[in-house]
């Protein structure tokens, strides 16, 4: 851009230094030119020259914005690019907690079938158990009443026997 810039003061100090009253002059045909068209052409370079720069300027100004624009999207994608990849990091780590804890959940639920598959056993003995402990609690039943009647029997025995011989057969059985 600096060179644009030294290149339009040349040019304008050069048109600006050139004779003014110059004469006019010939050619071997004969035409003459005037001064005012050697500066009307010097102007009119000196004015694309400066359109020229103007474009190259604004050209510059386009770049350095596009430039600014395309770091601006560049930042905001690594930064978008960092926040997804602690996103990735973090769902890692809670996918691993979570496979943990599921080994966790597994071990118990297999202890917790042992450990049913261990009662299941036992109870199914406990009813195994069952009719032979009802048939000896019948028995007991059936005995204890037998040992009732018997005792009632004895007792109904006894009384008669202290009933029949009178009070003086109750001292004999105390003395």
């Amino acid at each position: 851009m600096e060179n644009l810039s030294w290149l339009h003061k040349h040019m304008r100090s050069h048109l600006s230094e050139a004779p003014r009253g110059r004469q006019a002059n010939s050619t071997t045909d004969g035409a003459s030119f005037a001064p005012t068209t050697v500066h009307s052409d010097g102007r009119t370079a000196l004015e694309l020259i400066e359109q020229a720069a103007d474009l190259f300027k604004s050209v510059e100004e386009q770049a350095q914005q596009f430039e600014t624009r395309a770091r601006a999207l560049a930042e905001g994608a690594i930064q978008k690019l960092q926040l997804a990849e602690d996103k990735i990091r973090v769902l890692r780590d809670d996918q691993a907690a979570a496979q943990t804890r599921i080994t966790q959940l597994h071990d118990e639920l297999q202890e917790l079938r042992e450990a049913l598959k261990r009662e299941r056993t036992r109870v199914e003995a406990a009813e195994n158990r069952l009719p032979g402990l009802e048939m000896r609690a019948r028995t007991a039943e059936a005995r204890a009443e037998d040992f009732e009647t018997t005792l009632s029997h004895i007792e109904e025995a006894i009384r008669t026997k202290l009933l029949r011989g009178g009070p003086s057969a109750h001292h004999r059985a105390a003395a």
